[in-house]
């Protein structure tokens, strides 16, 4: 409890207290009791270098190339998507798997375990996919999907977090509730049976990304938001 009161009073202290998704600027205002007006969501940028225009190496969607990409292969639902990948394979047997960020023993056909890499090498493996899948279970914002977005990948995760802040389901992506198997496989599959969704779905979270998730936006986000105090 004394921690408790040890946060509500910096949260109510500060001028103004940033976030970087709605679901935390909600938990701040009625968790800790912190007044609407001092908590602004600015939201978060990518941190991979990317193109302006990213020119995808996919086959136009269409290559089947399903990429994860995190550190924590089981909080990031790495087994929940073996076991929808599994599923995947009996529909789409020429499905492919990529795994970056971590290296899990796969014991399933068609999964290429890259492991670490570093930051400036993400963006191939981007490029070279045409879904981008992380049935994550706990999740502090996400910035990997905004990379995704970024590379004009559709999205498959939880319904989880910060997740419904930049992926609509239905219009860059589909989100399912945690644990649900069959419905991350119904989502993989669904993608790769039409390719042109992919695009739609890719077009439309690159343009989401381009106006809201990126530091620059951050950056002007902060400034109206600070230049106020200091006249």
């Amino acid at each position: 409890e004394s921690w408790l009161e040890r946060e509500k009073s910096i949260y109510k202290n500060a001028t103004m207290n940033f976030t970087y998704s709605t679901n935390i600027q909600r938990s701040i205002i009625n968790d800790y009791d912190c007044p609407p007006e001092k908590v602004k969501c600015i939201y978060a940028g990518s941190n991979v270098p990317h193109n302006k225009e990213p020119v995808l190496n996919n086959e136009n969607y269409s290559n089947k190339n399903i990429i994860f990409v995190g550190v924590y292969w089981e909080r990031k639902g790495g087994p929940d998507l073996l076991k929808a990948f599994e599923k995947v394979l009996k529909i789409h047997p020429d499905a492919m798997l990529t795994i970056v960020g971590c290296s899990p023993i796969v014991d399933i056909p068609n999964c290429n375990v890259i492991g670490r890499v570093k930051v400036e090498e993400l963006d191939k493996y981007y490029l070279n996919s045409s879904i981008f899948c992380l049935p994550t279970k706990r999740e502090p914002f996400g910035i990997v999907f905004i990379e995704a977005m970024m590379h004009k990948l559709p999205i498959v995760s939880n319904r989880i977090g910060a997740l419904p802040d930049f992926v609509a389901d239905n219009e860059n992506g589909f989100l399912v509730n945690a644990g649900d198997v069959d419905a991350l496989a119904e989502a993989l599959i669904k993608l790769l049976d039409d390719p042109e969704l992919c695009k739609k779905f890719g077009e439309k979270g690159y343009s989401k990304v381009a106006d809201t998730y990126t530091w620059e936006k951050v950056g002007e986000r902060l400034r109206e938001n600070i230049l106020p105090f200091l006249d």
